[in-house]
């Protein structure tokens, strides 16, 4: 079985060996910005597992979304003495919750550390005072007051750091104080709010700006995706064909959180139903019990994470906000007609549904981050929360010809070339952005042949036309040089040329692409503009 309630380490830590490897080299403030359930977490535990400097003492303190100043400054103190503590022997051992063992490991403390026994009860007295600047300021300086008695180098990690922006007490810039003027004590603050965490940290007029190296943290991608399912399946004495493989991989995002939830349960499945392969029912199941079933883990972490993320704030309004774009309402007017609102009425909700890394702005419109949010707010919430005239057995029945749909389509995506998928793309993305540039609207887009030369695509708009080449392996100068002369013979002007390297370029065929003024575009570029216009991704 795969435990999904909490972060992994060790040996079920997958992938994430250059973000650690940065974490592990300590003299800096870090800041890991990723999704929520991309595995920031895991990352942090298994950084404070390999931790092994005796004289680095790492403290751990995940926020809630309703914490409050009080509790977070009171959990704050327990988790630094209870790290020092349990690091030092002969100190005995304290929890850090409830609230009242804080007595017990300040005591604690004195009796190992003396010279602090004022310091130590001036802040448990201040703990019962209504927070205000000077107490945060005061329970903030615990970590530099350890370190310089001790010699140890402290590494305050804050996980779901964004939390303290809705403190009325200005933690971020007692944050920079602290940074500036104290020594031989670190910061890794994590978020999954992506555009508050930039804002936060990336802002130049934010006081924490450039004290940071920030480290995004996304899904995994296709191979580490491929590697964690066929790890765990066949570990299970299991195996998956690649078609539903792919599925699974293209339907969850690649993330961690999703894929381990769903194979857990696909393994469970297969075993009472004695399979020694998965099949399509076992990939249903797994969906009608994590995704649609009300009790499931997905369905709960949705609607758990949802209402924390809209507290004090039409949560009703805001999801429908994301119906809405889900269902392909992406641009301000269509929101409005799907929601009965009028446009100005949108742009405050979603700039915090962009803020909160629900939604993805590109150009005009807007996209849901998630993909498995957006096959849960299409399939599964509507026939749970909504529908209530369907009985409960016609509901799964109605959810599970949504999945088989998915997968129907998903398998007539698998049987057509990567040429003529991408030649669908480009009928579909217009008015999009890649690279800050706005892509046209095409008018028409086909394979054609010209002066005895076949090309890929031919896409045109008004008189202008793009001439793309799109390559399934490795593009070598070669390649790039037969297309160049290809070119050549052709006699309308061409607006832009484009070869698409689905499977990588050559560095010196890149250089002779770019002196040719030939744009090259990878297969993270080409799955972007899927995943905005609703596509499966190319993955191999």
């Amino acid at each position: 079985m795969i435990d999904t309630q909490r972060p992994v380490t060790g040996e079920e830590f997958f992938n994430r060996s250059e973000t650690l490897e940065r974490l592990l080299s300590i003299g800096r403030n870090y800041a890991l910005i990723g999704l929520r359930k991309s595995g920031k977490t895991s990352i942090l535990y298994e950084f404070e597992k390999q931790l092994k400097k005796p004289e680095t003492l790492p403290v751990h303190i995940y926020l809630l979304f309703s914490e409050t100043e009080r509790s977070f400054l009171t959990k704050y103190t327990a988790a630094v003495l209870h790290s020092f503590l349990e690091q030092n022997p002969g100190t005995g051992s304290a929890t850090i919750e409830p609230r009242e063992n804080l007595n017990d490991l300040i005591v604690k403390t004195i009796e190992h550390l003396p010279a602090l026994a004022s310091d130590l009860i001036a802040m448990l007295n201040e703990l019962d005072k209504k927070p205000d600047t000077v107490i945060a300021n005061r329970i903030l300086d615990l970590p530099y007051l350890l370190s310089k008695h001790t010699g140890n180098t402290l590494i305050i990690i804050l996980d779901e750091f964004q939390v303290v922006q809705n403190f009325n007490i200005d933690i971020i810039d007692l944050l920079r104080q602290k940074i500036q003027t104290q020594r031989d004590v670190y910061y890794v603050v994590a978020g999954s709010a992506i555009g508050m965490m930039q804002g936060i940290l990336g802002s130049s007029v934010s006081p924490l700006f450039g004290h940071f190296e920030i480290l995004s943290v996304g899904s995994f991608d296709y191979n580490w995706s491929r590697c964690f399912v066929t790890t765990h399946i066949n570990r299970s004495r299991l195996v998956i064909g690649e078609k539903l493989l792919n599925f699974l991989i293209a339907t969850s995002g690649g993330f961690p959180y999703y894929l381990a939830v769903l194979v857990d349960r696909m393994i469970e499945y297969c075993h009472t139903s004695s399979l020694k392969q998965v099949n399509q029912k076992a990939i249903i199941h797994s969906f009608d019990r994590e995704v649609f079933d009300i009790n499931g883990k997905i369905f709960v972490y949705f609607t758990d994470s949802l209402e924390n993320t809209f507290q004090r704030r039409n949560i009703g309004f805001h999801i429908e906000i994301l119906k809405a774009v889900a269902s392909g309402s992406t641009k301000q007017s269509q929101i409005a007609r799907y929601t009965t609102k009028i446009p100005q009425e949108l742009s405050r909700p979603l700039r915090f549904l962009e803020q909160a890394g629900l939604v993805t702005r590109n150009g005009v419109e807007y996209f849901i981050t998630d993909p498995m949010l957006r096959t849960w707010l299409l399939a599964a919430y509507p026939l749970q929360m909504e529908l209530s005239f369907i009985k409960d057995g016609k509901r799964l029945d109605a959810f599970d010809r949504k999945i088989e749909e998915m997968i129907s389509t998903y398998r007539g995506e698998l049987g057509k070339g990567s040429e003529s998928r991408v030649r669908e793309l480009f009928r579909d993305f217009g008015g999009l952005e890649l690279h800050h540039t706005k892509l046209p609207k095409f008018t028409q887009v086909e394979q054609r042949v010209i002066n005895s030369n076949e090309f890929d695509i031919v896409a045109r708009y008004g008189e202008h036309y793009w001439i793309a080449e799109v390559k399934s392996g490795n593009i070598t100068v070669a390649d790039v040089n037969r297309f160049v002369e290809k070119l050549k013979k052709i006699e309308y002007t061409i607006d832009s040329t484009l070869i698409i390297a689905l499977a990588g370029i050559d560095t010196k065929a890149l250089r002779i692409a770019e002196e040719n003024n030939i744009l090259v575009w990878n297969r993270n570029d080409v799955n972007f503009l899927m995943k905005l216009c609703g596509k499966f991704p190319i993955l191999v």
